[in-house]
């Protein structure tokens, strides 16, 4: 996985810094205007955190995507209802993967999950260090543009642990692909993340959803389950 160039990362940095502020300027700019300000229930994340507020608007005067109403990230089309500040999952929902119409959530089942799947995919079993330092098996599944890893558990089931892109013919549920640019990230999820020097990880409920990016535009993008020790 290449998440190297860290000047480039730098750029990218500096790139988000500006769109913050034009973000922010935008903001004042509503809240100053003669119009009423409009009502909205205020979106909690499962940490406490208020994400922002869902309020119903002109869809033709918003290019914020709103989120889905399902307990899945992506699993439904945008309403009229949208997000007024960072696009991101509502309170308890997760980042999932769609392929073949078919949503493939971290934390799942994997042969449930894969199950209806047309493509064969590739399978190789291996074993992996978990974070207290034991040996776990983890198995592959090697699909045309993306791989797929999970964990065996006690009970002989292999739970989904991520989701690796590195295809351009594979796009997240919300439209972000390989070679997306920064800017189209943010505008899509938001500035809710946290800043690891050469990607930016989006977290929601038990799923992890993280951009690596090189020359400023996205090089790989994972969904991880974070919820395995």
């Amino acid at each position: 996985m290449n998440i190297s160039d860290r000047s480039a990362f730098k750029r990218f940095a500096v790139n988000t810094s500006i769109t913050g502020a034009l973000f922010s300027l935008a903001v004042i700019a509503a809240a100053c205007s003669s119009a009423p300000a409009p009502e909205g229930t205020s979106v909690t994340l499962s940490n406490g955190e208020t994400a922002g507020v869902i309020m119903t608007v002109d869809p033709n005067e918003s290019t914020t995507q709103a989120p889905p109403s399902e307990s899945v990230s992506g699993a439904s089309s945008p309403g009229d209802d949208v997000i007024a500040a960072p696009t991101v999952p509502k309170a308890g929902a997760a980042f999932a993967f769609r392929y073949q119409n078919i949503m493939i959530l971290p934390g799942s089942d994997a042969a449930a999950a894969l199950g209806s799947i047309t493509e064969d995919p590739e399978i190789a079993d291996s074993m992996e260090t978990d974070k207290k330092g034991g040996e776990v098996t983890t198995r592959s599944y090697t699909f045309s543009n993306f791989v797929i890893y999970a964990r065996l558990d006690p009970d002989g089931r292999y739970i989904i642990s991520r989701i690796i892109l590195s295809n351009r013919n594979s796009v997240t549920p919300e439209g972000i692909g390989i070679g997306a640019s920064a800017e189209e990230v943010l505008k899509t999820y938001g500035s809710q993340y946290t800043d690891n020097g050469n990607s930016i990880t989006y977290s929601s409920g038990s799923t992890d959803l993280i951009f690596f990016f090189t020359n400023g535009t996205v090089s790989d993008i994972v969904y991880n389950y974070n919820k395995f020790s």
